[in-house]
């Protein structure tokens, strides 16, 4: 299209600047400082006019898209420009088709456009490639900026389509891993009391596995969906000690507590609190665990809780002591003294504890007290997901 001649569309204006005019925003474009800086970022970007369309685009994108050089560009809009399929469904190209009314690109463009304020949305085509069709996720934004008295809109992309795949099948996994565990546990659940006694110690072992498998997955959902900002509180009021007698109970048979033994102190403080007590029990497990994992056969992990004012301090003790060369990465997220594949553990306290709970956990650890992992939460939590962590060595 070379002329500002209306056309048809079915949701954005269909009307374009005539190619000589986009020659020259873009020769007003690079004559600045900006092509330098812009061609310098990792980050996709195109300069759009206020008709939607190319008038610059940095190194990034044009190599994204195979071509030689931003020239073969100009003109075209970003639909076009990525090779959409529904560029071409309606005659005023992309933007104009009823296709294009749920496009986070063509929605965050106009609001630039329009509104003079940014926006940002995610952006899922399909486009063509030769004769293959391939899917597309972006993450997208579109900010309004003025270059010599001439308006135009900033718009970068951000190809997560890779991440967008993993997280995708990450949800099926956990889906369909979970149904079989736990289909797997209500089993061994349900035999239980069928067992002959000759091998009923076997089954035992079986079933705490079993349990101990489900747990296991769920703790990754759990951290994953933690991580994505997804996960869901489910707020209740609970006792204090209740929970860590049920978190006792827990891992008692557990194989990293075989030959070892999980003490609540005597002191400990019966308090209702009203908190997730499934996040509470993953922060105090993965403490748990570690503490197990450092005993000697015999030795005791003792469990407390005390009250402070408006909080509850949970805490884990083994006699252990954590060298101070590595205590200043205790928290870092795949920071493990266990070798490689570890780590996960200490960061999910942090994550979980700080993003969720409006908690913090920290740790002491010297030679004479041993080591002491403590989680101290709100005896009320809050209605809102506090974002902030705090950690105290």
């Amino acid at each position: 299209m070379t002329s500002k001649t209306p056309q048809l569309t079915e949701y954005a204006p269909a009307v374009r600047e005539p190619l000589d005019v986009v020659l020259g925003q873009f020769r007003s474009f690079v004559g600045t400082h900006c092509r330098a800086f812009f061609d310098a970022l990792p980050t996709m970007v195109m300069a759009l006019n206020r008709y939607r369309q190319v008038v610059f685009a940095n190194q990034a994108i044009v190599t994204f898209l195979g071509h030689k050089a931003v020239e073969e560009m100009l003109g075209s809009r970003p639909g076009e420009a990525l090779g959409c399929i529904n560029a071409d469904a309606f005659s005023g190209g992309c933007g104009t088709s009823r296709h294009c009314r749920g496009c986070g690109a063509t929605r965050a463009i106009l609001s630039a456009i329009n509104k003079l304020v940014p926006a940002t949305g995610d952006c899922h085509l399909l486009r063509r490639i030769s004769t293959d069709i391939e899917g597309l996720d972006l993450q997208v934004s579109a900010s309004p900026f003025t270059i010599d008295g001439q308006d135009f809109v900033l718009f970068s992309l951000t190809d997560v389509t890779h991440e967008s795949r993993r997280r995708s099948m990450e949800r099926i996994f956990f889906h369909d891993v979970l149904n079989l565990a736990g289909g797997i546990s209500g089993l061994t659940e349900m035999l239980s009391e069928m067992v002959p006694p000759e091998v009923k110690g076997e089954f035992e072992i079986l079933r705490t596995a079993t349990n101990s498998l489900v747990d296991e997955v769920m703790a990754q959902r759990d951290i994953a969906a933690a991580e994505l900002n997804e996960l869901k509180l489910v707020v209740d009021r609970h006792d204090t000690l209740d929970l860590l007698r049920k978190l006792r109970g827990f891992y008692a048979h557990s194989p990293v507590a075989q030959g070892r033994i999980i003490a609540i102190d005597p002191e400990s403080n019966s308090v209702t609190v009203r908190t997730d007590a499934r996040l509470v029990q993953r922060v105090l497990g993965n403490m748990l665990k570690n503490a197990l994992e450092a005993l000697p056969l015999g030795g005791t992990a003792l469990l407390s809780c005390k009250e402070e004012s408006e909080h509850v301090v949970f805490s884990v003790q083994n006699p252990g002591h954590i060298p101070e060369a590595l205590q200043d990465n205790i928290f870092h997220r795949t920071f493990s003294t266990k070798g490689s594949g570890r780590g996960m553990g200490t960061y999910s306290m942090l994550l979980l504890a700080g993003s969720y709970l409006n908690g913090t956990v920290g740790f002491r650890s010297n030679e004479v007290e041993g080591t002491v992992f403590y989680l101290r939460i709100p005896k009320t939590i809050s209605t809102g997901q506090d974002d902030a962590s705090s950690i105290s060595a």
